[in-house]
Formats: C-alpha cells, structure tokens, sequence
C-alpha cells in the first residue's frame, strides 16, 4: 500500500508543536531534522508512534525524526503543506542560538562539527572512493600511474581533501552567518601555494613585523573554523566604522585587511598548534597501543550514532590520514557498525512472521548492506524491539576486537559497506588488509545474525 505522505508529514508537524514552534526543516539521508524555539512542546513519544515513522531523538540542534529512505518525500510533503517553515540552511543567522534553546558546551561543539562537517562527508566520501578505483584500475585493469587518465583521477581523488579548509569555510559561513564570498577567500588564501611555500621555507614569517608562524593549512580544519568565527566579530566592526553609502567596496576591504593578520597571527597558529596536539595524541596512543583506539570506539559505536556523537571524531579520523595515510580508529571499528545492521536486519526478516517487520527488515538489510546507512535498522528495529540492539553491541565488540588483534587499517575515507570495501585496500599493492577486512565484515553479519535469533524479539509492536 502506498504511503500517504501528507498525512504522515502533517501529523509530524503537529506533534512537533505546530509550523510556528518550528525555526528550519531539513533532512540528511534518514532523518527528517527540525530545529525548535520550544522544544518542551514536542511530543516525542507521539512521534514515534506515526505510521512511517522509525523513532525520534531530542539531539544536538534540535529534534530529528527517523522516516529512513523515504524521508525526502515527507520533507516535500512537510514544505508543501507548511511553506512558512524556513527550509535548510541560512547564511544571515545562526537559528541554533534561540534564547528559549539552552545547550551545555559539549552539545554546541557537537552541533557545530555536526553542521560544519556534515555536508562535506558524501564529497570527501567520493573522493576515497576514487582512490579505491584508483588501485583497482592500476592493480588488475592495466591502467599506467604514469598516464594522464591516472594524473586526472588522481588529482580529482585529492582533490576534496587538498581544498578542505574551502569547503568548510563556506560550511562555516553559513553556521556563523558571515559574509560566504569572503569566508571562502580566506580558505582559499590559507592554502594557496605561496602561503604553503613559507612553511617549506622555515618555521616563522613576518608580517608588518608581526611574527607568523607558518604551516601548510592544506587539508586542516580547526584553523579555518577558527578563522570564519573570528571574521563574524570583525565583520560586525566593519559595519561599524564604514559608512553605508561605501560599503560594497570599503566593508569588504576593510574586513580582510584586519582578517589577514587575525587568521595568520592568531587563529590559524592556534589551529595549527592544535592540531599539533591532536597529532602527537593520536601518535602516541598508536605507538604505545594501537588497538586500543579501535577497541573502545568499536566497542560505543551504537551509543555514538544513537547521540550523533560519531561526528566529533571525524576531525581525528582526518588527522590520521594526513599523518599517517590510513585510518585504525574510527572507519574499522564501523564495519561492526554497519554489517552488524544488516545480519540483525536479515535475522528479523527471515525469523518474523509479522508482515509490517518483514517489509521493514528487508528494505533495511538491503540499505545497511549496500549502502552502509544504519539508522532505519537502528532505529526502526534495534530501538524498538530492544533485544535486536543487544545482538548488535555484540557484534560490534567481536569485530573491534577482531580489527585490533589484526591491526586493520582503512586507506581511503569512507563508511565501511559492500561497495566500499576497496577502501581497505592497501596502496602498496598488498592484499592481506583487504582480505582481514572481509573478514570482519563476514564475521560480524555471523555475529549479529546469530545474535538476534539467539536472543529473540517480541514483533508484536508492529501489529498496528
């Protein structure tokens, strides 16, 4: 039967407090996300409840419902029947900051890389997956590293990471509110090869005698966020001081020639010795103990994507590859994640004799499988059913152990599914992390599938 989805994205409304409580509607690849001026009234439980809905969570930013692959048709459904609702993004406000909204320290910074990061996953994404093609092309189709079909895929592979500090300038703009033609004018001069070509030269410049500590910020993002935040205070002093009968030309100059100073003198070495600090971080624990970062993400890693939390270690992820060309943290570790959804998705569709679960179940399997998107699993089977969730911790615990015994390492960025698996594969040609990596994954669908026979599930709250 068709869904009617007027009716469900109605009722998400209403219970959600009605179009005015609602400040910005917007939606990833699962979720339908709402930011709110009240969120005491939002009634959640209610929520979930919704014919079409998968479950809901008071997260950082605001309240996101799980709808799963369908949630761009409730979101049209949502704009179409509400237009007053401001849809995504805006670049002249931050509506996260609303006075009847109070968030402690760590929920903002989550909120803040959330937002920041979040639209540039898919592209960077994309570009680990080149490099994957990359090896595969040159390992068994014949492609030569030295011809211009390598340099052009090559570089486009690069290409994401190499212009970060862009990407997230823009991102950073529109979180911040600032002017986003500026903002992406001081990403792009923060990696241009003449900055970069000073930190080759030596370890300090000058600039009108001020000392400038020079770094390469290719690749880097705590100096450019650092930096777009800085220019909303000095944007506002431009406005200040320049007139508005000269202000197209005047505020824009007057801003960056106080920028360039600030994100050279300041923010950007701030970033920069942050990043240092992260960087000796991470060597160390890999040096003393590299299986004990895979181990204890591995081991939260459904408390992580529950909380959104997984989020904040996407900027030590990017760390790793700058520093070490692979990652042994975060990407292995979700291989338990993301296959252990798709064993507990396949055990709840062949065991339940509920229709409503198994149409459910097999729509899930199939987009953990393939795609490696957990939520409607998680969400619309593990949460629901309670037991499915136990089945999955323990097979995200089995495949972090296993990956820390073997030490597996990711070499591309990119959430582990069956079409990304070339991420595993090891540029100097080996295969053996490849095949470990396989491995897991077989090992962790055997887990959470046994798991969840074992253990069982009452399917009867999908009777409705």
């Amino acid at each position: 039967m068709a869904k009617n989805y007027e009716a469900v994205a109605g009722e998400i409304i209403t219970k959600l407090g009605g179009p005015q409580n609602i400040t910005k509607i917007f939606h990833c690849a699962t979720r339908l996300r709402t930011q709110l001026k009240d969120r005491s009234l939002a009634d959640l439980e209610e929520i979930k409840k919704i014919s079409g809905v998968m479950g809901a969570v008071d997260a950082v930013g605001g309240v996101q419902v799980i709808i799963g692959n369908d949630v761009n048709k409730v979101f049209d459904a949502a704009v179409s029947q509400f237009p007053e609702i401001e849809q995504g993004e805006n670049s002249s406000e931050n509506l996260d900051k609303n006075p009847e909204e109070k968030q402690n320290v760590f929920s903002s910074v989550l909120n803040v890389l959330s937002a920041l990061i979040g639209p540039v996953i898919p592209l960077i994404m994309v570009s680990g997956l080149l490099t994957a093609l990359l090896t595969i092309l040159t390992r068994w189709a014949g492609l030569s590293a030295e011809g211009t079909t390598y340099t052009i895929l090559n570089t486009a592979a690069n290409c994401a990471m190499y212009f970060l500090p862009v990407y997230i300038a823009y991102t950073a703009a529109r979180k911040f509110g600032t002017d986003i033609m500026i903002s992406i004018f001081l990403g792009a001069l923060m990696i241009h090869p003449s900055i970069s070509g000073l930190a080759d030269a030596g370890q300090y410049a000058s600039l009108f005698g001020l000392p400038v500590r020079t770094a390469n910020y290719t690749s880097t993002l705590i100096p450019i966020i650092l930096t777009i935040w800085a220019l909303k205070y000095v944007e506002k002093l431009s406005a200040k001081i320049i007139p508005d009968s000269i202000k197209f030309v005047f505020r824009p100059f007057l801003t960056i020639l106080i920028m360039i100073p600030v994100a050279f003198c300041v923010t950007g070495p701030i970033g920069s010795y942050a990043g240092d600090l992260l960087n000796m971080l991470m060597t160390s624990i890999n040096s003393a103990a590299p299986w004990a970062s895979v181990l204890v993400v591995g081991a939260l890693a459904p408390l992580l994507v529950l909380t959104g939390m997984h989020f904040a270690l996407i900027p030590l992820v990017f760390m790793e590859f700058s520093t070490f060309g692979y990652d042994n943290m975060l990407f292995n570790a979700f291989i338990g994640m993301n296959f252990s959804q798709f064993g507990v998705a396949l055990a709840a569709f062949l065991k339940t004799k509920n229709r409503s679960l198994k149409e459910l179940a097999g729509s899930c399997a199939l987009t953990a499988f393939l795609a490696g998107v957990t939520e409607p699993t998680l969400y619309g089977i593990c949460l629901r059913m309670k037991k499915p969730l136990y089945a999955t911790w323990i097979a995200c615990i089995v495949n972090a152990v296993f990956c820390a015994v073997f030490g597996i390492k990711v070499f591309s960025f990119g959430a582990p599914s069956f079409f990304t698996m070339p991420i595993f594969m090891n540029p100097d040609g080996t295969m053996s992390n490849f095949y470990l990596a396989v491995a897991a994954a077989v090992l962790t669908i055997v887990t959470a599938f046994a798991a969840t026979w074992l253990l069982g599930f009452d399917d009867s709250v999908y009777d409705e």
